[in-house]
């Protein structure tokens, strides 16, 4: 049988059609690849090659103090930019540059001969700058609008405000804490590419109405927060000191209504200062508080029933030895009771007030008051201070912590420790932010007044405000700590600072403070001062005191707390406001005060009875507090200042000599 041909023809037929059928299905999954399964790489890596996106700084939150005035805000600023291949004249573009930006020659000009399309020649210049760039019309020179940082208080609680980088993120303070709530919405500015991959720009960069932004409400009060800086300030120039501390707390709330430091610094210059010169000494330093520890040695004694307030205790003659340590008193004392200890700051008495106590019942109230541990205020970089367990302690130990040394305490500490005796025993938790709201000024998220503990009996804390009280009238340490026509209850401190390098106490280096409670007898406000390292003197109640005092005489009055014997006269333009005068109602409405603009410059009352005082400044609309009865002997404002309609006027009277 002859062998059957192969059809060739058809064979080739059949391989060309598996050929084409895999092409085919290979073709098809592909397509699939392409469209379907990398879809969104594909239009992502294509969308790079036709668009260029240059990231803009976002619009921040405005940070504001409790009654809406503005702490921090974000203003719309010009930057420059370049398109090298559009300037026709490289030489001539970087020196007029150079003048008007005082930038250096050969950066600009290794940026204006770039191959890049864009490049940044100054970020975030000033109005002036701009309008001199504008007017030269140079080739390939772009503006950008952007979001800048302002603070319009310049250095007005810095430490707390804290500032931001060029690219809007918070570096210190409130700024850093809250730094992901006060940014708002990226913006990027997208330029296009041609054919050629040549990039050219797309309009002005854009600025969206809302960029989902929070703005942050603090418990700072802006005028409490003036007085103090102002009078810190004072007191460190007047005593040469290294620096200082003020603190403000409302005792019933926890509230922060005042927070300063000194030396300060201004946010919108904040590279022209050492980088130490931003740190919030309030919540980030620590030293012994001296004396100033002898308020809670007290609390924790009397609520032990260890002591009476009676009860008397031998000084030995200002001379006491525990071991090998001699304790001493800045003045000779044989017996005191223990009202006394504490009216005169004997050290002696207090540490045999502590062997009483003992190390751990000690211990145990000093945790209680929230020392050794960070009070969680919301503010970055606080210190929970250095308080070792007594397990740790030597034999003499319990004798200096009693009187303050050998602890480390933060001054936010001892504010919040001193808040807990004011409101009848209980520690709160401080905090500075009261709320925060949208960009439509709803509140999203709002801070309530927390207590943490109770450390005493209301009791106690009644006993020990009496205790401090005296340790402000005649013959106390604190007797320069008292504001006229009030009653405060304080206690003074003065503590010799730790040598860092050598170990042991530094020689003449002293941290001078007081605290106190006001008034007395019905606690509005916890201050701290504290001044570090004083020259001529370091006696917390010379140095320190006085600063408590001229605190308190401005800042009492603005929170409606009236000196006894006061008489508030609401001057208007009635020629019959001064004919009679005759007390009011010591509560004004706030919505009265500073809504007029009306500016007038203040005369100088001094040695005018009050009729004369009146006539003087009658229809400035002014509100006037009268306190004392004579001739004027110090006014606040002072003669000269510029003052509004509906501002407070506080004249202070003395009968003639």
């Amino acid at each position: 049988m002859k062998p059957r041909s192969i059809n060739w023809f058809k064979v080739r037929i059949f391989l060309i059609s598996c050929l084409l059928t895999a092409c085919f299905v290979l073709i098809v999954f592909r397509m699939f690849q392409l469209q379907v399964l990398k879809k969104e790489k594909l239009y992502q890596m294509a969308t790079s090659q036709q668009h260029v996106q240059v990231p803009m700084v976002a619009k921040r939150g405005i940070i504001c103090d409790r009654k809406g005035n503005e702490l921090a805000v974000s203003i719309e600023v010009e930057s420059v930019s370049a398109d090298p291949r559009n300037i026709k004249d490289v030489e001539k573009t970087v020196q007029e540059l150079s003048t008007i930006l005082q930038a250096d020659q050969k950066e600009l000009r290794q940026i204006l001969k770039s191959r890049h399309p864009f490049e940044w020649i100054q970020r975030k210049v000033s109005p002036k700058q701009s309008d001199q760039i504008k007017a030269l019309r140079l080739p390939g020179i772009h503006f950008l609008k952007e979001s800048e940082r302002f603070y319009p208080n310049a250095p007005l609680a810095a430490h707390l405000i804290g500032f931001v980088s060029l690219d809007s993120r918070g570096l210190e303070g409130v700024e850093f804490q809250y730094d992901h709530l006060l940014n708002g919405k990226k913006n990027t500015w997208v330029m296009g590419r041609d054919a050629k991959g040549r990039e050219f720009a797309e309009g002005e960069g854009p600025f969206q109405k809302e960029d989902h932004h929070l703005n942050i409400i603090l418990t700072l009060d802006k005028h409490i927060q003036h007085v103090a800086e102002t009078e810190l300030n004072r007191a460190v120039q007047k005593w040469r000191a290294k620096g200082g501390m003020i603190i403000a707390m409302d005792p019933m709330t926890g509230k922060v209504l005042a927070m300063a430091t000194a030396p300060s610094f201004n946010p919108n210059q904040f590279l022209e200062y050492k980088p130490k010169t931003w740190r919030n000494g309030a919540v980030a330093d620590t030293f012994e508080p001296g004396s100033l520890f002898k308020t809670f040695l007290a609390a924790a004694a009397l609520e032990e029933n260890v002591v009476r307030p009676t009860d008397s205790f031998d000084c030995e003659n200002g001379s006491y030895k525990v071991y090998d340590r001699t304790i001493h008193d800045h003045s000779k004392h044989g017996r005191l009771t223990f009202q006394q200890i504490i009216k005169f700051s004997s050290n002696i008495g207090a540490s045999k007030v502590g062997e009483k106590l003992g190390k751990d019942r000690l211990y145990q109230y000093i945790c209680a008051f929230g020392f050794g541990e960070k009070t969680r205020i919301g503010l970055p970089g606080e210190s929970k201070g250095i308080l070792h367990h007594p397990r740790y302690w030597s034999p003499v130990t319990l004798n200096t912590v009693s009187f303050g040394q050998g602890i480390s305490v933060t001054g936010i500490q001892l504010a919040t420790a001193l808040s807990s005796i004011a409101n009848g025993g209980l520690l709160m938790k401080p905090y500075v932010v009261e709320k925060i709201t949208n960009e439509k000024g709803e509140a999203v998220q709002s801070f309530q007044p927390g207590a943490v503990r109770r450390v005493i009996s209301e009791e106690t804390a009644r006993t020990v405000m009496a205790l401090l009280k005296g340790t402000t009238e005649k013959g106390g340490t604190g007797e320069g700590a008292i504001p006229g026509g009030y009653e405060v209850a304080g206690k003074t401190g003065t503590a010799q600072k730790v040598d860092g390098l050598l170990g042991g106490y530094a020689e003449g280096r002293y941290m001078s403070g007081f605290m106190g409670i006001a008034p007395a007898e019905d606690p509005k406000i916890v201050l701290l001062v504290a001044i570090d390292e004083p020259q001529g003197n370091n006696y917390g109640g010379v140095v320190a005191a006085p600063v408590f005092r001229a605190v308190l005489e401005k800042v009492l009055p603005y929170l409606n707390v009236h000196p006894k014997g006061t008489v508030i006269v609401k001057n208007g333009t009635d020629s019959s406001s001064h004919t009679g005068i005759q007390a009011e109602d010591p509560l004004i409405e706030e919505g009265k005060i500073g809504k007029a603009v009306t500016k007038e410059v203040m005369p100088d009352l001094t040695g005018l009875p009050i009729r004369s005082a009146m006539t003087r400044i009658e229809g400035k609309g002014m509100i006037i507090k009268v306190s004392g009865k004579g001739k004027v002997v110090d006014q606040t404002p002072k003669p000269g200042k510029v003052v509004e309609k509906g501002e407070f006027c506080f004249l202070k009277l003395q009968p003639s000599s």
